[in-house]
């Protein structure tokens, strides 16, 4: 696949932001554009570093059926780039950190760092509402109607995890308050009747936290689905019971009564898992869509069809049940070991410039990444 790169000129060089063409998204553009002076009520942050993993693609593949990529529409920010029936510009959300460099909000002062939801971009302004000890949200006017969990923006003084575990943050949290609430649901559902999780795409950093959740149960047996040559990584983690590559899937007993948690959305594996288990399947849930350009997913005649698993909503419901304090305190359970193991099997680098971030960003859309290097970047 090749990437093509361009570079658009809009104003005066003050940022840059990457734009993904959302009909393709091997077709990028790198603008220059200014922000102009800051609006009372806002804060100016510099952003990075920021993590990219295949879970961004997903973002991209879900854009318009759960909304990603309203929150940094383009038309929004002043980025009106020219369209066509085959070029729709939008940006790619991230997750990491941003430093305030300029404010005009009182008790947030310049030098204060905040995680959160991103565009790949030098900067950008945000407008905090709801202000907290905690951090607030982002209280401009196209995403007071989107999804508050993708609004909420944290000061890392307030949260010792970040101190503990700087790099691991924008990696992992995310990926593993989904795993958390993967975990979390099936549990709550007495995993539908289920003897084992059948995880696919098992190397994923999403799959990893959710087997590591599940492995603290002793209720059910833990089995991942990965390529050939990720099977002594996800099998050297130990959150796995069984490991077992996706040439192998007739290897599995297909008597067992299974729910499948699906990270990549690879229609060829999943119709070769349901011709192996049929209706023992009995809960299927896809959470990930990596593999954007795959063969659809089967039409299911036996076993229970895909759902799709959206944790915010999740993650909703269980903030009524616990409160803010009580999920946090749960998440925070598992979320220390987790970060702590992961010295065990994941290394993180970091990265600067826009060179570094369309190499791994063509890995990601190739599916040609490491799963035991991460990367941190800013521009």
């Amino acid at each position: 696949m090749s990437l093509e790169t361009q570079t658009l000129e809009t104003q005066t060089l003050e940022t840059q932001t990457l734009l993904v063409n959302r009909k393709d998204f091997a077709e990028v553009a790198l603008v220059d554009s200014d922000l102009g002076a800051l609006e009372p009520d806002h804060i100016r942050l510099k952003i990075g570093p920021w993590a990219l993993t295949a879970n961004n693609v997903t973002y991209m593949v879900t854009g318009d059926q759960i909304g990603y990529w309203h929150y940094f529409d383009p038309a929004h920010y002043d980025l009106m780039i020219e369209e066509s029936d085959d070029v729709r510009w939008g940006r790619m959300p991230i997750w990491g950190y941003g430093t305030v460099t300029e404010s005009r909000v009182d008790n947030i002062t310049v030098g204060t760092q905040i995680y959160g939801f991103f565009p790949v971009a030098g900067a950008m302004d945000l407008k905090p509402v709801k202000l907290s000890p905690r951090g607030f949200q982002d209280g401009a006017d196209h995403r007071t109607q989107l999804h508050s969990v993708y609004n909420s923006y944290s000061f890392t003084k307030a949260d010792p995890s970040f101190g503990a575990h700087q790099d691991l943050q924008p990696i992992l949290r995310p990926l593993f308050t989904t795993s958390f609430l993967i975990d979390d649901f099936l549990a709550r559902e007495n995993f539908f009747g289920a003897q084992q999780v059948l995880l696919l795409s098992a190397s994923s950093k999403t799959a990893l936290g959710t087997a590591f959740c599940l492995k603290q149960r002793s209720n059910i047996n833990v089995a991942g689905l990965t390529g050939a040559g990720n099977k002594d990584f996800v099998a050297g983690t130990g959150f796995y019971d069984d490991v077992i590559a996706y040439d192998d899937i007739a290897s599995l007993d297909p008597s067992v009564k299974t729910a499948v948690v699906d990270m990549a959305g690879n229609g060829e594996v999943m119709a070769s898992v349901y011709a192996h288990f049929g209706e023992n399947i009995v809960y299927n849930c896809m959470v990930g869509k990596s593999h954007w350009q795959g063969v659809k997913p089967p039409k299911v005649t036996k076993g229970a069809p895909a759902v799709m698993f959206f944790a915010p909503d999740q993650a909703k419901q269980r903030f009524a049940d616990w409160g803010a304090d009580g999920f946090a305190q749960k998440l925070g359970e598992r979320w220390m070991p987790f970060c702590d193991s992961a010295s065990d099997w994941l290394s993180v680098e970091h990265g600067k410039g826009i060179e570094a971030v369309l190499s791994t960003y063509k890995d990601l859309l190739n599916g040609v990444v490491d799963p035991s290097k991460s990367t941190l970047f800013s521009l």
